[in-house]
């Protein structure tokens, strides 16, 4: 296919007249569009410049600044070419307009480009919120790494994303956006190309544990300083089919126990994240589940009683409107957040979890209160020690434990242990009160109307005396059985 040629290069810049227009040609173009891959920003400039101080005919030639910036964009223009590796022409039907909203494109690419080149030196000593330890980190940490190259350009002028992708053979695919392509179509060869590696490796080397199994399969490569070899072998090691088993046999366990019931016990924010994740990962792995069976699923995961009538709505909606699952589980959480109360069961407090209460009636069989949470208050006997109850002991006395706020819980036993005490206390009340009187009277030297009041009382002496008889004594027995 023809291409343009240069005179028709330098008609669509808007160099004029013919004179001018050759002689930069000429000089400029002598070689065609491959003469402008290494030229710099510098060298641009100062040939546009130069234009203007030449003598020899037909110079000098003055550009105005909006040529200056066509040529500047030609030159990015061909670089661009040249980094997928395609050919330094214009089609022959290329129009003006098409060959300037080109050239604008890259001019605006190279200063997207330059932006991005300094807001990601902040990047190349950033650590990751997650180290790479074993396959649990994998999925986490590989999505990291991958940001943080999107946000480093190289020294190819490209994210350092496409030392990492997946593909040995470049493609370029021009119907995709130039910036997404430029990184399936970068050659992964040359002097650049092991700079750019060694980059990627010292990122990867920063946040992988140095003692985890992670470290164990890239120690053997670390003297290639090789990016591109490390994420292979972790590629390997933690993408392999095998592990890819077992990432579906863990995401198909996870959905077959889940379960939404209420809010107390599993918030429906949990059971959505994870359900979710489970079909992510399924997807991810080549196990993806139609869209149609993972709501006819839905359905019977959802138990919690009071959004019943909303989710049989739905359900109803679904039908004659077919949608996402994602946007059904968008639905039901915000009605699950409208109708569950703040707080807990013990008027906010902190001591202990709303799972559980006090309050009302004790459930007339099993734990469970109406609203669905554990009941911690007293028990009769039969109830305690039955089935339903048995199993959960253990957790009503330790949320008994923990519970701070509002009136403690008291067995009956309890209570007739604290009525004992109580009493017990009053009488040795009295007792010191009989004590100090007796005190009162011996200062006194015993005068007959303290000695009448002693009669009267029967003797305070003899009282005081006996005093440990009033808390169960041998002689206070002696006479409650006499």
């Amino acid at each position: 296919m023809a291409s343009l040629s240069s005179v028709q290069i330098m008609n669509m810049i808007g160099v004029g007249p013919a004179a001018n227009r050759n002689a930069i040609i000429a000089d400029l173009l002598s070689e065609g569009l491959d003469g402008l891959k290494h030229m710099t920003d510098e060298e641009v400039r100062d040939t546009c410049a130069s234009y203007a101080k030449r003598t020899d005919n037909p110079f000098p030639v003055i550009l105005t600044p909006v040529q200056k910036q066509r040529i500047k964009s030609l030159v990015l223009w061909v670089k661009d070419q040249e980094r997928v590796g395609q050919a330094l022409a214009f089609p022959g039907t290329t129009t003006q307009e098409q060959f300037r909203t080109a050239l604008a494109e890259s001019l605006e690419r190279e200063r997207r480009r330059k932006d991005q080149k300094k807001e990601g030196e902040s990047y190349l000593d950033s650590s990751f919120n997650t180290k790479l330890k074993s396959a649990l980190q994998w999925e986490k940490w590989a999505e990291e790494l991958n940001t943080n190259l999107c946000q480093i350009v190289g020294v190819r002028g490209v994210p350092l994303t496409y030392v990492i992708r997946e593909e040995d053979v470049p493609t370029f695919d021009a119907s995709q956006p130039y910036d997404e392509a430029v990184i399936n179509a970068m050659t992964l060869t040359g002097q650049e190309f092991q700079q750019d590696a060694r980059t990627v490796h010292k990122i990867i080397m920063k946040n992988v544990h140095e003692d985890s199994d992670a470290y164990t399969y890239i120690k053997t490569l670390i003297r290639h300083r090789n990016g591109r070899k490390d994420i292979k072998a972790l590629r390997e090691r933690y993408s392999s089919d095998a592990t890819k088993q077992a990432i579906i046999n863990k995401a198909k366990n996870d959905l077959q126990n889940l379960i939404y019931k209420n809010e107390r016990s599993f918030s429906f924010e949990k059971f959505s994240s994870k359900l979710q994740k489970a079909y992510d990962e399924l997807e991810d792995n080549g196990r993806a589940v139609n869209n149609m069976d993972i709501v006819d699923g839905l359905w019977k995961r959802i138990q919690a009683t009071d959004i019943q009538l909303y989710v049989a709505s739905l359900k109803v909606e679904y039908q004659r409107n077919p949608r996402s699952y994602k946007l059904i589980l968008q639905d039901i959480a915000a009605e699950v957040g409208n109708i569950t109360p703040s707080g807990n069961s013990f008027g906010g407090s902190r001591g202990i979890a709303a799972t559980y209460t006090k309050q009302g009636p004790c459930p007339s069989k099993g734990v469970h209160t109406s609203d669905g949470s554990i009941f911690i208050g007293t028990y009769s006997k039969d109830q305690w020690l039955s089935d339903e109850v048995k199993p959960h002991h253990e957790e009503i006395r330790n949320a008994r434990t923990k519970n701070t706020s509002g009136p403690p819980i008291i067995s009956r036993n309890q209570k007739r242990r604290i009525n004992a005490v109580k009493r017990a206390k009053n009488k040795l009340k009295k007792l010191k009160a009989e004590v100090a009187a007796i005190q009162q009277h011996k200062a006194n030297g015993g005068n007959d109307k303290c000695d009448q009041k002693d009669d009267q009382n029967g003797g305070e002496q003899d009282r005081f005396e006996n005093a440990g008889d009033a808390f169960g004594g041998k002689r206070t027995r002696g006479k409650d059985r006499a």
